[in-house]
């Protein structure tokens, strides 16, 4: 559960962000949270923080994210993942599984949701002793039925779940699938995992997040660029600007900080958006050159910016 944020802050965050793209030293982009999913975070952080008030607070972050999370929207499954994590801080082991579900329904390639929805329907053990019959019920009387050496059991759960696809070849050559002496045709049938999920968190970063529409954010997210040169053209001039740092070619840098501010001013007439984030962008290439230590060397050229960063920039219409 991420930490909650102020509204009021995003055009300080939104530079931020920028600092880390723009590779300023003490930030990673590894370490940039949220994604394309910013503006829906706030406004659930501050469900979770209604949560914790009184009791009408409570019943109206309950309320919120309950309309949030059977809703059609792409990003319902946050909603959904921190409607779990509440009601079982109540005690209400049904409700959470049953949000737990709905989390990994609404985006069954999230690790994140799946580990949660398996971790919930292992904690409710459902009325009369029994689970819905699901993919999580399938591994719990799987990992029971190893535990206890029942191999028939074990086979026949295992049998279900490589048939749905939820099991790969790797869970079964490995731990406690491993250890159970399962049917060695199931190993056979099962197919690999082509999933990676550290590559596939990383490439909803960059799908998603909200600057892609003026930057290129292309290895940004721990993966090597597809392209060495960038087609954004105020992306490739600010990576050339930086090329400049070691040799201090002022004339050089001066020429590509122009590229660079021409390139943004293009994208900016696309629409409002286009030009919120162009608008931002410049601000923290201004604070870059004229304030951090890195780029010393080039602060006089903060003036090519000065008079896009002294007045707002025209917005495009949408």
């Amino acid at each position: 559960m991420s930490l909650g944020t102020k509204p009021g802050s995003f055009l300080n965050y939104s530079i931020l962000l920028f600092f880390c793209f723009l590779g300023t030293s003490g930030c990673t982009s590894v370490s940039v949270p949220g994604g394309g999913r910013f503006g829906s975070e706030l406004i659930q952080e501050q469900a979770i923080l209604d949560f914790y008030g009184s009791e009408e607070e409570r019943n109206s972050s309950l309320q919120l994210l309950r309309s949030t999370c059977r809703s059609l929207r792409k990003d319902r499954g946050l909603a959904c993942y921190n409607l779990s994590v509440l009601y079982d801080s109540l005690g209400d082991s049904a409700a959470a599984w049953d949000y737990a579900v709905r989390a990994k329904n609404s985006d069954p390639k999230d690790p994140l949701y799946g580990e949660l929805a398996f971790s919930a329907s292992l904690k409710m053990e459902g009325q009369n002793g029994t689970l819905p019959d699901s993919e999580e019920a399938l591994y719990k009387e799987a990992l029971d039925s190893c535990k206890k050496g029942k191999k028939e059991e074990a086979n026949a759960s295992v049998s279900k779940l490589v048939e749905l696809g939820s099991v790969s070849k790797e869970s079964l050559s490995k731990g406690i699938f491993a250890e159970c002496g399962l049917d060695p045709s199931l190993l056979a049938r099962a197919k690999s995992n082509s999933i990676k999920p550290s590559l596939e968190y990383y490439k909803s970063l960059e799908k998603d997040h909200p600057y892609k529409k003026v930057w290129d954010l292309s290895g940004e997210f721990g993966r090597t660029p597809k392209e060495p040169i960038s087609a954004n053209k105020a992306t490739q001039s600010w990576r050339e600007l930086k090329k400049a740092l070691g040799s201090k070619d002022q004339a050089s840098a001066k020429r590509h900080l122009i590229s660079f501010k021409e390139g943004l001013d293009l994208l900016a007439k696309e629409n409002a958006q286009s030009s919120a984030l162009a608008s931002n962008l410049k601000k923290a290439a201004f604070l870059l050159l004229s304030e951090d230590s890195n780029y010393s060397a080039f602060k006089e050229l903060a003036k090519e910016l000065d008079a896009g960063n002294s007045r707002s920039a025209q917005v495009a219409k949408p």
